[in-house]
């Protein structure tokens, strides 16, 4: 296997292994991935990754033991008429990113399995997606993977 340059597609392929469970599907009807959903099935869960800071040092380079701080961001989508239920379903995915050895990021060795102490949970209140109002949860988290160079 040659190197990877990039964290971005293992670790999306991690978080959709990790969420796509019965703990959390069977919450949410309307799936879980990477995209949002076409249809008008909700409770849904979608989730973006982005690597906004890479922690390398010496002896590093791109594709072998470059460090990366990634930012995982976990939208919930309900059109409940409260937010109660679009918060317990973020917890149960907080709770699958975060479990122990949840994530397999391919390439890579996940450095911190453990909640980072500035887990963000943002309210974003009423949008209006496809003529309905939907409520959206959103939830910050970090995670720090190493290059393994395979």
């Amino acid at each position: 296997m040659s190197p990877t340059y990039s964290a971005l597609s293992p670790a999306s392929a991690a978080l959709y292994a990790a969420l796509n469970v019965a703990a959390l599907t069977d919450l949410v009807p309307g799936g879980v991935g990477d995209v949002i959903p076409q249809g008008n099935v909700r409770p849904y869960v979608y989730f973006e990754v982005s690597a906004p800071t890479q922690l390398g040092g010496f002896g590093t380079w791109p594709g072998q033991g470059d460090i990366s701080e990634l930012e995982v961001r976990l939208h919930v989508i309900s059109d409940q008429e409260n937010v109660s239920q679009a918060q317990g379903i973020l917890g149960v995915a907080i709770g699958l990113v975060y479990q122990p050895g949840a994530l397999t990021v391919a390439g890579y060795t996940v450095c911190a399995t453990q909640p980072m102490p500035d887990v963000q949970l943002v309210n974003l209140g009423d949008q209006v997606i496809a003529n309905v109002v939907v409520h959206e949860e959103v939830a910050i988290l970090r995670l720090i993977v190493e290059n393994t160079g395979v």
